[in-house]
């Protein structure tokens, strides 16, 4: 009688089932590509110009010409800002006669040379005191060049640190500008999906600030895998023009795995 309770028992309790691994613990060559799979979709992603630079003072000065202001645009080559220079150019000056006197004193003493009616010695002299002004010109002019800076490339002023005719130390921050005609895109995403994207991977991005979908594709993988998070850095490029796009906007990478 006790014998067929226990098996009666044992007829009531339901099966357990095997415990399943969770789909985060997968490998990424057993884990399946689901569309609704959202870990391997969703990933946030940080619009970014490409070329950024933020520009100091390359002199102690008044600026004389400050003319762009936050959000200007400006082609390569063009003046961002000039410094009040009468002292350089003056001192450029000064050097250009200095070497004009010299170079004639060695202009006689070469013909006096060339007679053998010269001596030597202030043949030489001549010729090392005219290299002397030769090289004070250059100077002078590499101080005057800095009275102007000039854009590096076309782009637009992000930020503003100065204003007209204020008085600027040297490296001390003018502006910073950035090239937004090619935007990159930046996001970090689980390092084990190294193993199905590559260079020229196609995804997908969602920008919050203008609600629109953008193609786009990866550029480049970082060369270093973050140990504690087990995460890597891409960059993306868009494959399609988006001028509407500003550096610093945000929204969601879409990925997905290849299909297996």
């Amino acid at each position: 009688m006790i014998r067929a309770g226990f098996v009666l028992l044992a007829l009531l309790l339901p099966t357990a089932a095997p415990h399943a691994a969770p789909l985060d613990d997968l490998s990424p060559q057993s884990r399946p590509a689901v569309p609704g799979d959202q870990g391997w979709r969703d990933v946030r992603v940080q619009v970014v110009a490409h070329n950024v630079a933020n520009l100091g003072s390359p002199m102690s000065g008044r600026l004389a010409e400050f003319p762009l202001r936050d959000g200007d645009r400006f082609q390569q080559g063009q003046v961002l800002a000039r410094f009040v220079c009468g002292e350089q150019e003056g001192q450029l000056a000064h050097a250009k006669a200095l070497l004009g006197e010299k170079s004639a004193v060695l202009s006689t003493n070469t013909k006096l040379h060339n007679l053998g009616t010269g001596s030597g010695l202030d043949f030489q002299v001549a010729g090392a005191q005219a290299e002397e002004a030769r090289a004070a010109v250059q100077i002078a002019n590499a101080v005057l060049e800095s009275c102007v800076v000039k854009a590096p490339f076309p782009g637009r002023v992000s930020s503003v640190s100065a204003r007209p005719f204020q008085f600027i130390g040297v490296g001390q921050p003018l502006m910073e500008i950035l090239d937004d005609r090619t935007l990159d895109l930046e996001l970090i995403v689980p390092s084990r999906w190294l193993s199905w994207m590559a260079q020229g991977t196609p995804f997908a991005v969602t920008v919050e600030e203008t609600g629109r979908t953008y193609k786009a594709a990866i550029d480049r993988i970082s060369g270093k895998v973050d140990a504690v998070s087990q995460s890597v850095k891409i960059y993306g490029r868009l494959t399609d023009p988006a001028p509407e796009l500003l550096a610093g906007m945000s929204g969601k990478a879409l990925l997905e795995p290849p299909a297996r």
